[in-house]
């Protein structure tokens, strides 16, 4: 199978394996909102929230046991990657004492985390928290056989289990919601949990391995790798996942709206990420071939591929969102969701921009060299978010994100830039990275502005055309550099 194909093949596993919780949410969502009351949708948005921060730990295991499998069935190491299993599995031993303990801590005491919460609703609350966020904490010992399969490039392995259990907890949760969120919380967590022994058992038909505690070797590379791909992780949370709980605290009453909104902006956000992450893979191959320029030039194809679908994508959305989110969530539900919807989507896609410079350094294992800058982007974003929603209302988490993501955007730009040698890629760069997505915020800010302007549709019109023409050519570049790697047996 030529590279390309690989590469396409194993986005697709991944969007089913990174994002099936956002998937199934997408589905069920608009179902459970005519189920539940808008009190009982908001608290279990709280716990899929309070799960989804415990997960931080999983995204980042996996990718590092996706490399560590990758370099060492490249090189036909058994014995380090043996190593880096076992390893692995210690780390996330204490991983998940630690966080067994902060979601105890959390569950009793939740009138107190969640004081806008209804009182009648504190013991169901707890409960299901404790059941949703529990399957998260177990679920990270399944990351070892995700990112397993990830290494070895066959990630629709574990996607398949991932999409049989998302409908299995999806049909499950909808008909579980009429006894309210405890029944829900439980048919989530036993799902979860037979996914993870079958995993598992896939996991043995490849490999014959022998799981140990006790660390063995060297641990330093492996210590750096995960740990700063935590710290990035953290920092995303901060800007991606933080929202839920401002808006909890700060506008409650808009809570279950700005979710229904989120919802529908993590599945687009999360559907890019899910296709720039298995780059990782040729890109390491390039770099062991030595092939840095081809590096380069793989990410800025792909930045400019994602910097003009997320323009063409946020413009498109400001003439359909309010039709499709009326259909999906209900007329009355639809039009307070959509005054959300596009600010919100444009505030979160750009940051996607840098996804494939992110991908480099991760492969190259130099995460760990510009980790500041993600976790300055958080506290940025989590003190303009409490700022604006305090003023704004939830509307203000989509202000805070887009001034902090420019400021991050700009940081990156001039990084890349000056670690570039190619002076040819310089306006690709500053197009791709900054231009482009400073576009895309200025076209949806004016839209209610010049929405029936003639000259401005013609405008965006054109640039469709324009932007579907360069698409499509980078689309071709990125074939023929990714078409150079060879398969991992």
């Amino acid at each position: 199978m030529s590279g390309f194909n690989r590469l396409i093949k194993n986005s697709l596993a991944n969007i089913v394996n990174g994002f099936s919780n956002v998937i199934l949410g997408v589905v069920i969502s608009p179902f459970l909102i005519s189920i539940l009351s808008l009190d009982e949708f908001s608290v279990w948005s709280i716990c899929l929230q309070a799960g989804i921060a415990v997960s931080i730990f999983g995204v980042a295991g996996q990718i590092t046991i996706g490399r560590f499998t990758s370099l060492a069935k490249f090189k036909g190491n058994d014995k380090e990657f043996s190593r880096t299993i076992n390893n692995y599995l210690n780390i996330i031993f204490y991983i998940s004492i630690v966080f067994s303990l902060l979601i105890a801590l959390a569950a009793f005491n939740f009138d107190t985390v969640f004081p806008s919460v209804p009182k009648t609703l504190i013991l169901e609350s707890t409960i299901a928290f404790l059941l949703v966020s529990s399957s998260f904490v177990i679920g990270i010992y399944s990351t070892i056989f995700i990112g397993y399969f990830i290494g070895i490039e066959k990630n629709h392995v574990t996607a398949n289990i991932n999409l049989i259990s998302r409908i299995g907890i999806g049909i499950g949760v909808v008909f579980a919601a009429r006894y309210g969120i405890v029944a829900m919380a439980l048919v989530y967590f036993l799902i979860n949990i037979l996914s993870y022994i079958l995993m598992y058992f896939q996991f043995r038909k490849f490999e014959l391995h022998s799981f140990s505690m006790g660390f063995e070797g060297k641990l330093e590379e492996l210590f750096k790798f995960f740990g700063g791909l935590t710290i990035w992780n953290v920092a995303q949370f901060l800007i991606s996942g933080i929202g839920v709980f401002v808006v909890s605290i700060y506008d409650y009453s808009n809570l279950a709206y700005f979710v229904l909104a989120m919802t529908m902006v993590n599945a687009i956000v999360g559907l890019l990420g899910a296709i720039v992450n298995p780059i990782i893979q040729p890109i390491v191959k390039l770099n062991e071939a030595g092939n840095g320029f081809g590096v380069d030039r793989l990410v800025i194809a792909l930045s400019m591929i994602l910097s003009l679908v997320i323009f063409s994508g946020v413009n498109f959305s400001n003439y359909i969102s309010i039709y499709v989110l009326e259909l999906w969530a209900g007329k009355a539900n639809g039009i307070l969701v959509n005054n959300y919807f596009n600010m919100l989507l444009v505030a979160f896609s750009i940051r996607m921009v840098i996804a494939p410079y992110g991908m480099k350094l991760v492969a190259n294992a130099k995460q760990l060299k510009i980790a500041h800058y993600p976790v300055i982007e958080g506290i940025l974003n989590l003190i303009l978010s409490i700022f604006f929603v305090k003023k704004y209302g939830a509307i203000g988490i989509a202000y805070g994100t887009t001034v902090s993501a420019l400021v991050i955007i700009c940081v990156y730009t001039v990084r890349f830039t000056l670690e570039n040698v190619q002076r040819s890629f310089f306006t690709s760069i500053l197009l791709s990275f900054l231009l482009i997505p400073i576009l895309s915020v200025v076209s949806v800010f004016l839209f209610d502005y010049f929405s029936d302007n003639g000259y401005f549709t013609i405008a965006i019109a054109i640039s469709f055309f324009v932007s579907f023409f360069y698409i499509k050519r980078f689309i071709i570049s990125v074939k023929g550099i990714v078409n150079e790697t060879k398969e991992v047996c």
